[in-house]
């Protein structure tokens, strides 16, 4: 076992007995979530599509997964060099690529270390957002696709690139294919403050942890917020208690028990609750450390690698 202090493990103790204080095992059972969550919203029970039935349902178009990645060289915060790929990924063997680099050492030095770090991490949001959505409008103009997969809540794209974001709706919407965000992380609090305001530190994935049944859906109204035109479900797609999040548009709401289903059949039982052609793309356009550093390597000339964007920690011998 690796060496550790007593200290630490007194602390770590600790952070463990507050954290049952908030989170008691005896705090709620889910008969009374449950039936607390029935007067603000409604269950459904999905079925998974047989092979024919989602065959006749995507009527011979493809489906596409959409995701991103970023990935940083290490070092401090004003010194690293950020590659970011989105990549969209149809059924049939399309595929589109889109790309960038960040890096602060060619930002204006204008402001506060604090701020500018906050700044950065806001450009780099929108930066990988742009890419996605860039890749996800030329699926949809180019291979006319039944749905397309966003990995994520497309909430997040709707706050970080909203202009981009209002160019994608209108191209869905023109054509008939049907948006679908899927978040592997509820992060909101929502639905908690309004149920059990009593239940101050806790958040929404808190609350519906192992609460719905494998193949049971969620739906409250009020999830997504004013003027976003979304809608919003939670689903238990997988034996993993962790339900996922989808959410779509306000004007293909009429699809959403289908989105749903398809997103169920899709996901493998022992999985984590991700469709399994989101898991694909994620595979595929991951920037791993290697990939950063055989790229840093590659592109970057020696001096400038050196001087600007390797840490004196990697010198360290043991």
């Amino acid at each position: 076992m690796l060496p550790v202090s007593e200290e630490l493990k007194r602390k770590l103790k600790k952070v463990n007995e507050s954290l049952r204080k908030i989170y008691p095992i005896s705090n709620l059972d889910q008969t009374e979530i449950r039936e607390r969550l029935s007067r603000y919203g409604k269950f459904y029970k999905i079925e998974k599509w047989k092979d024919d039935q989602l065959k006749d349902w995507l009527s011979s178009k493809t489906l596409v997964g959409v995701d991103g990645s970023v990935n940083s060289t290490k070092g401090m915060q004003t010194r690293t060099l950020s590659v970011f790929q989105a990549l969209a990924k149809g059924t049939r063997g399309e595929e589109k690529w889109a790309a960038d680099v960040f890096t602060p050492l060619l930002a204006p030095d204008e402001e506060e270390e604090e701020g500018q770090a906050a700044r950065e991490a806001k450009e780099r949001g929108k930066l990988l957002s742009g890419l996605e959505l860039e890749v996800a409008r030329f699926a949809i103009e180019h291979w006319h696709p039944k749905v397309v997969l966003m990995d994520g809540s497309l909430l997040h794209f709707y706050i970080d690139h909203l202009e981009a974001w209002m160019q994608v709706v209108e191209v869905a919407e023109k054509t008939g294919t049907l948006l679908v965000g899927v978040a592997e992380e509820i992060g909101t609090r929502s639905l908690v403050k309004e149920v059990f305001p009593e239940l101050k530190n806790w958040s929404d994935r808190d609350l519906l942890y192992g609460v719905l049944q494998v193949g049971e859906a969620f739906e409250w109204e009020d999830w997504s917020p004013t003027g976003s035109q979304m809608w919003k479900m939670v689903l238990r797609s997988s034996r993993s208690p962790q339900p996922i999040g989808i959410d779509g548009l306000e004007s293909q709401r009429e699809y959403r028990h289908d989105l749903v289903r398809l997103i169920y059949t899709l996901t493998p039982e022992q999985g984590r609750g991700v469709p399994f052609w989101l898991d694909i793309v994620d595979n595929q356009v991951r920037v791993t450390d290697p990939l950063v550093e055989t790229m840093v390597e590659q592109y970057i000339d020696p001096d400038l690698r050196h001087r600007l964007l390797v840490p004196k920690r990697t010198e360290r011998v043991i």
